[in-house]
C-alpha cells in the first residue's frame, strides 16, 4: 500500500484533559504541557497529524455538528493538525440520525480509513496515539503501530489490557514521550 506515514491522534484525554461536558470551543480545552511541542516536532518531521475522535455528544444533543466542526477548525488553525475526523454517533442512545451503529466509531477503523483515502496515507507506516483501548484497536486493525499514553484514562486502561493486546502496543507517559518514540521509528524506517 502506498502513501505517507502519519500520526493518528485521539483528542480527549490524549491532547487535552477531559471535561465534565463536551467542549464547544478551543478556548475551553486545557492541553497537556507536552502537546504543542510534540505536535510541532512531529509536523517538522513531515508527518501529517490527523485527529480521530468519538464525539457522541453530537448524538446526545450536547454539541451540534457546526460547533464540533468549528472547534476542529480552531484546532487546525492553532496547532499543526492536518485534519480532524469525528464520529458523531452512539449505537444505543441519542437523537436521529446519530443514534445508530456505524463503522466510524472507534474501535472500528472507519475514521482512519477515510483519512487514509483522503490524504493518501499508509496505515502500515503510521502510528495511532490514544488513551483508550478503542483508540489502539482502531489503528491496529489497519496495521498501524499503537501507543497508549498514560494521560486521560490511559493508566486505568493499561491496567485492564490483556497480555495479547499489551504485547502489540507501546506505552508512553504523555504525547511528548510518544512523539519521541514515533520520531525514532520514523527515522529508522527512512521516512
Amino acid at each position: 500500500m502506498g502513501g505517507r506515514a502519519a500520526v493518528f491522534l485521539d483528542r480527549d484525554g490524549t491532547l487535552h484533559r477531559e471535561l465534565e461536558r463536551a467542549p464547544r470551543s478551543f478556548d475551553e480545552l486545557e492541553f497537556f504541557p507536552s502537546v504543542a511541542p510534540a505536535l510541532r516536532a512531529l509536523s517538522a518531521a513531515g508527518l501529517p497529524l490527523v485527529v480521530v475522535t468519538n464525539q457522541s455528544a453530537v448524538a446526545s444533543g450536547e454539541v451540534s455538528v457546526a460547533e464540533l466542526d468549528a472547534l476542529h477548525a480552531q484546532l487546525a488553525r492553532r496547532l499543526p493538525i492536518t485534519a480532524a475526523y469525528a464520529c458523531p454517533h452512539h449505537p444505543e442512545r441519542g437523537l436521529p440520525p446519530y443514534a445508530r451503529a456505524c463503522t466510524c466509531r472507534k474501535p472500528r477503523s472507519g475514521l482512519l480509513e477515510r483519512a487514509c483515502a483522503e490524504h493518501e496515507l499508509d496505515p502500515h507506516r503510521s502510528w495511532i496515539v490514544g488513551d483508550a483501548r478503542r483508540d489502539l484497536e482502531a489503528g491496529l486493525a489497519l496495521g498501524a503501530r499503537a501507543i497508549l499514553v498514560l494521560t486521560g484514562k490511559g493508566e486505568r486502561e493499561l491496567a485492564g489490557l490483556d497480555g495479547a493486546l499489551r504485547a502489540r502496543i507501546s506505552v508512553a507517559r504523555d504525547l511528548g514521550e510518544a512523539s519521541a518514540q514515533i520520531l525514532a521509528g520514523h527515522a529508522a524506517q527512512g521516512r
